[in-house]
């Protein structure tokens, strides 16, 4: 697993009705794709987060899917519209049964 494993969300905390807001999140985890070899030739075992997903109340408002050539530490910018007031729950997926969740409300007027 990780030596790493801080999740990082920036989004606004309030919002008018209709209203379209960026949020960024990023993840600290020292991935490694698993094709890389120490000094002495062994092979360093793959660690990495597979899958992120963001849903606004229950329903699904981004997702991917990782791969061996997403760097360290990923961030990802994305946009959603406010329709309600509700929580945003963001959820970080990967190798040796890494997981993590974020949660995070939004007050909608």
């Amino acid at each position: 697993m990780s030596r790493s494993s801080r999740a990082v969300v920036t989004m606004p905390k309030t919002a008018k009705k209709g209203e379209v807001f960026a949020i960024r999140v990023i993840v600290q985890h020292d991935m490694e794709s698993g094709f890389r070899h120490t000094e002495q030739g062994v092979r360093v075992p793959r660690d990495m987060i597979r899958s992120f997903v963001c849903t606004y109340n229950g329903n699904e408002v981004f997702k991917a899917d990782l791969h061996s050539g997403v760097a360290s530490n990923p961030l990802f910018i994305f946009y959603a519209k406010a329709d309600q007031s509700g929580t945003f729950e963001f959820k970080w997926q990967g190798d040796n049964n890494y997981f993590t969740v974020v949660n995070q409300a939004i007050t909608v007027s």
